[in-house]
């Protein structure tokens, strides 16, 4: 608000009426009040003189006030601009209205998933993974770190560092079905260790999370593999129940169509950890089942089949 201009006042308070001394200590003017000011600076001196130690603890205590508040106003001021940043870099996505009510069936449908020709199921690329993990950071979790040395198309580090799991990628021939799965890599026996979802796989909070990292995959064919390639698994004995997904070549695992086809299964309901059922040749396709595989359940976790 601007203040409005003060009147200039012409001569000295001395002269003004007696009753208006009062008015005087404000503006600095008469003598009888320059007097009383006089003595009360006076006796305020002796007091500090007499007293050394108050006046260092006033100023300590006002020092340290001081530093609290520069310092408050200073963490603020960071505070609001570390998130005005993340706020600038956190892309938008064009939702529609009903965005949250969307069900597997829907994505597929709107996604054009359903009529794909053989051609569209080809294998990711590392910059087609690399697009994935970005959006997955960009709107599920800011703070995850996919720090693998194992490039995404050769799966991930099993055991040591560096070395892969003992299988690789391949799509079959289209007039085999033209689809993708995984083959044993070398000889793996009975009882071993083949897949370790714990370095490979990641959940996601809610079904909107889900949801909005599906919106915002750069391709609608990726969005179409995500609904195929979507699990609920319970976090531990006693855990949640989460969406989860992948983001290497381990996510084609293929179902076998009988018992005796299936050669890895999970070491539990609720374990990560795949183990091989039988010995496996080189080259053998490797096959799971999907009906009994952690007990998924779409529903459970808000996001309808249908």
């Amino acid at each position: 608000m601007k203040r409005a201009k003060q009147p200039q006042r012409h001569g000295s308070t001395s002269s003004r009426p007696s009753h208006n001394k009062g008015i005087a200590v404000e503006f600095g003017g008469g003598n009888h009040d320059s007097h009383s000011q006089a003595r009360a600076k006076k006796k305020h001196s002796k007091s500090l003189a007499a007293n050394p130690q108050g006046i260092l603890a006033k100023s300590f205590v006002a020092g340290i006030v001081l530093l609290l508040f520069m310092g408050r106003t200073h963490f603020q001021s960071q505070s609001t601009t570390t998130k005005l940043n993340l706020e600038q870099a956190l892309p938008k996505l064009d939702l529609p209205k009903d965005w949250q009510s969307w069900t597997f069936k829907r994505f597929k449908t709107e996604f054009q998933c359903y009529h794909r020709p053989s051609s569209a199921f080809e294998l990711y690329t590392v910059e087609d993974f690399q697009m994935m993990r970005d959006t997955y950071i960009q709107y599920v979790d800011r703070s995850y770190k996919f720090d693998d040395p194992v490039p995404p198309t050769e799966g991930y580090s099993l055991h040591v560092k560096g070395t892969p799991q003992p299988y690789y990628a391949k799509k079959q021939h289209v007039a085999d079905g033209g689809q993708r799965g995984l083959y044993a890599s070398r000889d793996i026996h009975k009882g071993e260790l083949v897949h370790n979802g714990t370095k490979s796989d990641v959940s996601f909070p809610n079904a909107n999370a889900y949801r909005r990292f599906l919106f915002g995959l750069p391709k609608r064919e990726m969005g179409c593999d995500v609904t195929e390639w979507t699990w609920t698994q319970q976090q531990g004995e006693n855990g949640p129940l989460k969406l989860m997904t992948g983001f290497t070549i381990s996510i084609l695992i293929n179902e076998g169509w009988t018992d005796e086809d299936v050669n890895v299964l999970p070491e539990s309901d609720v374990s990560p950890l795949f183990y091989s059922t039988r010995d496996i040749q080189k080259g053998e396709e490797l096959l799971t089942t999907y009906e009994t595989l952690y007990s998924t359940d779409h529903d459970a976790v808000d996001v309808e089949v249908i």
